[in-house]
């Protein structure tokens, strides 16, 4: 990309010019095939990249109007990257000639193609990924854009425009010598290449929406608020008017990992009588094959999603006439090649339609024996009424298949975010991640529990999340107060079952962050279900009062113990290896003293070894008791010990601990610690162990 500011922002300009050859010579269009045109152009440059395009087409620059819905069922020019939160009206639909014009993308849609970087043209026939979605898209790394193109009946008008475009300026990223590869001739990897899971078959029942475009990651997770857990995804189709703005593979894997789960969505030919304006239809006599194939391209375009085998694929067919009773025949014989190519390719058939003219057709041969009838209906009848009964629908057909579209297009706000929707209720096949009955023993972990962070700088924290008896797909976010960052503040997580899976935090301090201890709450959740906080303590400070004293008596304790005490910015005196120091510090009232290992807490409960003390007690006996919930400030006589079975054990015991002297918070899940291990009459270590 440049990094000359002028290449950033909006830059279109408009020339009115009489068509003729001189002006096709000038702008490089003396061997662009020859489309009717009736009044005047204007050349749009956009980054580097400029088309000629008919002057009646609006210009958008989605820069400075985010919220502009991009739309292909209407002639214009968008350029710049689409909003994340685009405000798209639910029914739009049919393809006609229009441009998108982006900032190259690092991830490019699935069938995208790759221009060699010495050209911006696109010669010739359009490839055959655009055949079927009437939509061609590229990146030309020249000028380091990313174009979609569409077009209705005839690709005549938009391959001229794209074999007439001109690189004015060129990326820095290509300026090194042109390779000999073809245009076009390299096909994108598309948006795939995500390690987690596919989403994969699930019984979808509750409440859901069905927007144009999805909303961005941000707005569903606002949505968490709602009722709603099931939301219509696009995967695309030749009467898809919208285009995929924030619907990738990464889209599709973070908001599943929240518990969204996804009606799969394909708007290919619509009904020979259809009222639809600028709809591509079915062709009667070719009814079967053209449904055949509109299921492989939905397929291959759900796998590029990361939408699994077994999963449904519905097909959108918009009401129609059903007076005209070879029109709705046309529509059934389509729609049970659609059926059939699915289940060869392993997917689920669904179909949409009004419950007045697709519903009925096909309710009226669900018993025919002869006809591949679709596994699911989604049935739309404004009625307002969140049923799945239907007049049009015999009781008994399609059981525990039926989803339900009641209420038309709307607004509706929900955690702040508005986003235009219909509103369905859903008791069919849906795709999702499993969203378990209970977390299956799924907890949340950070390791270290705790940060020391100077004013002005950064520290390092590990969040940690231990899987349970199944995979599980968690999300989380850390609640920092002012003056405290954590990045990132919030993430999704695989957890494989039994299994652990982490993510490095950057925790900030300001520079005028006063010295203190400082508790970040972090929630997470599995499926719907929240799993119990846990808190990381941040300490802004070289050394920070606290009423902790960390004791230890071996030299193993002891690296468990100065580590644990430079995590908490502990004042020297919050560390010791002397036995007499130990012991007066349990005598007082102040100070929680924590035995770390088995020699310390040995030595305070027994004295096993006869070690001098305060009192000349002798062996064998101590007056310190050891109570194994977590203490605060306020007990004399008593001491915590942080024995575990292993080292890492003892350590997780000093956190859990500590951090509840000094924040009255238990990290790791949140829960009591694991029951330390007994005090025994050994003599183990040394009376006095120097601090590290």
């Amino acid at each position: 990309m440049s990094s000359t500011p002028v290449r950033w922002y909006f830059h279109a300009v408009r020339r009115i010019f009489a068509v003729g050859v001189a002006a096709a010579t000038l702008f490089g269009f003396a061997s662009v095939p020859a489309w009717s045109a009736t009044g005047t152009d204007q050349v749009i440059d956009y980054h580097g990249y400029q088309i000629q395009v008919p002057a009646s087409w609006p210009v958008y620059n989605l820069a400075t109007d985010p919220t502009r819905c991009v739309l292909f069922n209407e002639h214009a020019v968008y350029l710049g990257t689409p909003g994340a939160d685009q405000r798209c009206p639910v029914h739009e639909f049919g393809r006609t000639e229009a441009v998108l014009v982006q900032p190259e993308q690092t991830s490019l849609p699935p069938g995208a193609l790759t221009l060699a970087s010495d050209t911006a043209s696109l010669p010739g026939a359009l490839p055959a990924s655009a055949t079927n979605s009437h939509t061609v898209q590229f990146a030309a790394p020249g000028p380091g854009v990313t174009v979609t193109a569409t077009y209705g009946a005839d690709d005549t008008q938009i391959r001229s425009i794209l074999a007439g475009a001109r690189m004015t300026a060129k990326s820095p990223a290509t300026n090194a010598p042109a390779t000999s590869a073809p245009a076009a001739a390299r096909p994108s990897a598309g948006s795939g290449g995500s390690t987690a899971p596919q989403v994969s078959l699930r019984q979808g029942q509750g409440l859901g929406i069905d927007p144009c475009t999805v909303p961005s990651v941000a707005t569903m997770t606002d949505w968490l608020a709602s009722p709603y857990r099931v939301i219509g995804t696009y995967l695309g189709g030749v009467n898809w008017a919208c285009g995929y703005g924030n619907f990738d593979r990464a889209w599709a894997s973070e908001v599943a990992a929240e518990g969204w789960q996804y009606i799969p969505i394909w708007v290919g030919p619509q009904a020979p009588c259809t009222t639809i304006k600028n709809a591509t239809l079915i062709d009667p006599a070719d009814a079967a094959a053209q449904g055949s194939a509109e299921a492989a391209s939905a397929v291959a375009t759900a796998q590029s999603f990361g939408y699994g085998r077994g999963t449904p694929i519905y097909f959108d067919m918009e009401g129609y006439s059903r007076s005209n009773t070879s029109c709705g025949q046309a529509v059934t014989t389509f729609l049970g090649g659609w059926t059939e190519g699915l289940h060869a390719a392993g997917y689920l058939s669904g179909v949409y339609s009004s419950a007045s003219s697709g519903i009925a057709d096909l309710a009226a041969l669900y018993a025919n024996p002869d006809y591949q009838r679709p596994d699911d209906v989604w049935v739309a009848r404004w009625s307002g009424d969140p049923v799945l009964t239907d007049p049009d629908i015999p009781s008994g057909d399609w059981p525990n298949a039926v989803s339900h579209q009641y209420y038309g297009g709307h607004d509706e706000t929900w955690g702040g975010s508005t986003v235009n929707v219909d509103s369905d209720v859903v008791d069919s096949a849906v795709a999702g991640y499993p969203v378990p009955s209970n977390t299956g023993g799924v907890a949340m972990f950070d390791e270290p529990s705790a940060v020391s962070v100077a004013p002005g700088n950064t520290g390092t924290a590990q969040l940690v999340i231990n899987g349970g008896q199944h995979d599980s797909f968690v999300s989380w976010r850390a609640d920092a107060p002012a003056g405290v960052s954590v990045t990132p503040g919030s993430g999704h997580l695989f957890v494989p079952a039994n299994g652990q899976a982490s993510v490095p935090v950057q925790v900030s301090a300001s520079a005028s962050l006063p010295a203190g201890r400082y508790d970040v709450p972090i929630t997470a959740y599995a499926g719907f279900q929240q799993l119990t906080e846990t808190f990381l303590l941040v300490s802004s400070g070289s050394a920070v009062p606290g009423a902790v004293v960390l004791y230890a008596a071996d030299p193993q304790s002891m690296t468990i113990a100065a580590a644990d005490g430079q995590r908490l910015a502990l004042p020297p005196s919050g560390v010791t290896g002397n036995f007499e120091t130990a012991w007066n510090d349990a005598s007082g009232n102040s100070d929680v003293v924590i035995a770390v290992g088995a020699a310390a807490s040995d030595a305070l409960f027994y004295n096993a070894c006869g070690w001098t003390n305060p009192a000349g007690t002798g062996a064998g006996s101590t007056p310190f008791g050891y109570p194994v919930a977590p203490l605060r400030s306020g007990h004399a006589g008593t001491f915590e010990g942080a024995v575990g079975t292993s080292t890492a054990t003892t350590t997780l015991l000093a956190d859990q601990f500590a951090q509840y002297a000094l924040a009255g918070t238990i990290p790791n899940d949140g829960g009591q610690p694991v029951g330390p291990a007994t005090p025994t009459d050994t003599c183990l270590g040394s009376a006095n162990i120097p601090v590290q």
